[in-house]
């Protein structure tokens, strides 16, 4: 085989694969596009979370009250050294 042939079926190698890709590009893209959406929205979910958890503990923080925390000599129920 003359490097001419060689050289004239490896062009028609990498123009099949450029076919191909082009042909599977509507399908890749579609596939990138769920990947970034399915991000998007695990991005979401996570922030809603976040605001829940910290919304909660405010609204614990709200009832819990200045008169329910621990007191300077409280032992917190245990017993007392003497």
């Amino acid at each position: 085989m003359d490097p001419t042939a060689a050289a004239g079926y490896a062009l028609m190698y990498m123009a099949a694969i450029a076919v191909i890709v082009l042909l599977l590009l509507p399908i890749l893209v579609t596939i990138l596009l769920l990947l970034v959406v399915a991000g998007a929205i695990q991005g979401v979910v996570f922030l809603l979370k976040i605001a829940t958890v910290s919304l909660i503990r405010g609204i614990v923080g709200l009832f819990k009250g200045s008169g329910d925390g621990p007191r300077p000599n409280s032992h917190r129920g245990g017993l007392v050294p003497h």
